[in-house]
């Protein structure tokens, strides 16, 4: 096997791990949620305290896995990038996801930079969930929400819907792993032939 073929199969790997890891952490993205007060009953100071809380928790997990789930999908995009002059048969796939995740490059510089999101909405948790579609976009409050949730809706960095980007993410991964089989098993060593002499065996007839 020549060096450059083993160094393509390298690169195919890790966009497969990349592609891998970007489904599971927006898969973790879904799960969060978190439980409003009722409002149907009287709000207490400690009840207001401990909704505050856990609604901190809450954004801080799903601002840490967007992060990831960003950081992933621009490492996928760039080892898809570079094999798209290899593997000419995946072009229109290359092409699919690309143009499907360009939105995050931008993205990505403002998420690295709050300057002008600071300047725009001051970061306030609200300006956060309103641009994620976790509330409306005319929401003033929490009233009449009983509860909170990542859905499918969810707008990733502000810009893609979770729910579309993580279907082209395992159309992606199906297509390649349909193709090189990046989770089969791997090769079993060759049987030893019967009259092959055992090494162990002729090691130690060599000692005695």
């Amino acid at each position: 096997m020549s060096a450059s073929t083993t160094s393509q199969q390298h690169r195919i790997y890790l966009l497969g791990d990349h592609l891998d890891a970007a489904l599971a952490t927006g898969e973790d993205l879904l799960t969060q949620t978190v439980v409003l007060a009722d409002a149907a009953q009287p709000l207490t100071m400690a009840r207001l305290v401990q909704q505050n809380r856990e609604l901190a928790e809450f954004l801080t997990a799903v601002r840490t896995l967007e992060l990831s789930l960003t950081a992933r999908l621009l490492q996928a995009r760039k080892r898809a990038e570079e094999m798209r002059r290899q593997e000419i048969h995946l072009k229109p796939l290359i092409a699919l996801f690309v143009g499907g995740t360009a939105p995050l490059v931008d993205a990505a510089m403002e998420l690295g930079d709050t300057t002008v999101r600071d300047f725009n909405t001051g970061d306030t948790a609200f300006a956060f969930m309103r641009s994620r579609a976790l509330i409306a976009r005319d929401a003033a409050s929490l009233e009449r929400l009983s509860e909170l949730r990542v859905g499918e809706d969810y707008l990733v960095a502000g810009r893609i819907r979770l729910g579309t980007l993580l279907d082209l993410v395992a159309t992606f991964l199906d297509s390649l792993d349909l193709i090189y089989d990046l989770y089969g098993e791997p090769p079993e060593p060759e049987a030893m032939s019967p009259g092959a002499p055992n090494a162990g065996t002729a090691e130690t007839s060599r000692v005695t």
